[in-house]
């Protein structure tokens, strides 16, 4: 079932999500906004925050948003956001590994080439 908007209404929709849009951790730059089901409940950025955090794969965040709220309460477009979302999460999750692995390399190079430098001066 759609339902149509007067213009303003729909104003007031939008900001309204967009102040209670939340971002995936302090340093994301991913903002989840709630999510209105198809009967007219309304999901919290937390709540979905948390569904989206605690999945291991999208398909697992979409199961924990059936089983919680029914199969019927998401249109097809509710489903894809939620999944971007997951995917947006994820993809920041990735490079932030990466950064620390690399610092952790840099940092074990370099410890290395002072241990080097140490042993060739001892050998002099």
């Amino acid at each position: 079932m759609k339902t149509l908007l007067t213009f303003e209404q729909f104003l007031s929709n939008s900001n309204k999500t967009n102040e209670e849009a939340i971002k995936a951790g302090e340093e994301s730059e991913v903002v989840i906004d709630d999510m209105i089901t198809r009967d007219g409940t309304e999901i919290s950025s937390e709540e979905l925050l948390g569904i989206i955090v605690s999945s291991e794969t999208e398909e697992e965040a979409v199961g924990k948003m059936y089983d919680k709220f029914g199969q019927t309460a998401f249109s097809e477009e509710d489903i894809s956001k939620l999944k971007a979302y997951w995917n947006e999460v994820e993809t920041e999750k990735k490079e932030k590994e990466k950064e620390e692995e690399k610092k952790k390399e840099g940092e074990g190079a370099g410890a290395d080439a002072t241990g080097d430098i140490e042993s060739q001066i001892a050998d002099l």
